[in-house]
């Protein structure tokens, strides 16, 4: 833990900071350098905690709304989407707490929703004079043959191609080799084509809000998002909104791989809704159940090969300072 408090100070907010000094390839940390830096010079009152392994950003979250329980407390995460994603899952009265974030990750889809400053400093300074709290939506999914599991998700979850590219992505080493590069995008868009050829498609039974029950002949992905962006920026839905009480649903069913490619390409651009096979929708709740396993993920991280899945918005759940 760091930290530094000063008397005769005029922010009165003790901002607690968890940080993962490992992120963008280990960039993290002289990033952090620099935002003490700013912290100190502004006398900005702080506690700091730098992950240590996965998961950690969680523990951390957990016993620091633990501690403060009943109090308000001011959040901030330093790192990419993962590390944002573990903080969020950690936090135990979601009323209680302002979130902060500063993207240093190599996808920093969170950041690009939210239109936060790709520049830590300036990320920082705008949480700093953060007046007004930002009430975003969180995504919540549940799993397991009894719905037994869940975790809330910033950006997006899914079953399929999305989910299998995160699985491989995460996987092995080209995703590093290609950020130090400055090309981590790349490792998701390599990933995709190999995964497309060798994606099984899955019959299933859909259920979107209080509808019936839907056929679904041979699913390849399932995208729920609650922002606009997923995989390191891919508009996968062009129209969500993170504040409309719902989540915004695509998914691709009965086409040739073939066809699948190019609606992959237009996928680039925000331009594949509407292809032949392609549906979107946005509803508050949808129901899963799949005839054989398909991979999962909820922010890019694996959750396994699912059967059986249940998504909902909560409506404003977060209070996010921007």
């Amino acid at each position: 833990m760091e930290g530094r408090r000063r008397k005769g100070l005029w922010h009165k907010t003790m901002y607690y900071f968890i940080v993962n000094a490992a992120s963008r390839t280990g960039k993290g940390k002289k990033i952090w350098r620099r935002l003490k830096l700013e912290l100190e010079r502004e006398h900005v009152p702080y506690r700091a905690y730098l992950t240590k392994y996965q998961g950690h950003a969680g523990e951390l979250a957990e016993k620091l709304t633990e501690k403060h329980r009943g109090e308000n407390i001011s959040l901030v995460v330093v790192g990419g989407d993962g590390t944002a994603n573990e903080a969020v899952n950690g936090i135990r009265d979601f009323s209680m707490v302002r979130f902060g974030y500063i993207p240093t990750g190599s996808g920093n889809d969170l950041g690009r929703g939210l239109g936060l400053p790709k520049d830590p400093l300036a990320a920082l300074r705008l949480i700093l004079a953060s007046k007004e709290l930002y009430a975003m939506d969180l995504g919540k999914v549940s799993w397991g043959r009894r719905l037994e599991r869940s975790a809330y998700f910033n950006i997006s979850s899914g079953i399929g191609m999305d989910a299998q590219v995160c699985r491989r992505v995460n996987g092995d080493g080209l995703k590093v080799f290609l950020n130090k590069l400055h090309l981590g995008k790349l490792s998701y868009f390599i990933k995709t084509m190999q995964t497309l050829a060798e994606l099984p498609k899955v019959r299933a039974r859909v259920r979107f809000g209080d509808g019936e029950k839907e056929r679904v002949h041979s699913l390849m992905c399932m995208a729920v998002m609650n922002q606009k962006y997923e995989g390191g920026g891919l508009p996968m839905a062009p129209g969500a909104s993170d504040r409309d009480g719902k989540l915004s649903i695509c998914y691709i069913h009965g086409v040739k791989k073939i066809k699948a490619l190019c609606a992959l390409a237009a996928l680039v651009k925000g331009k594949h809704v509407g292809f032949s096979g392609i549906d979107a929708l946005a509803c508050s709740s949808c129901e899963v159940w799949l005839q054989e396993p398909m991979a999962g993920h909820m922010d890019g991280e694996d959750l396994g090969d699912l059967v059986r899945l249940r998504y909902e918005c909560l409506p404003g759940a977060l209070q996010v300072m921007k």
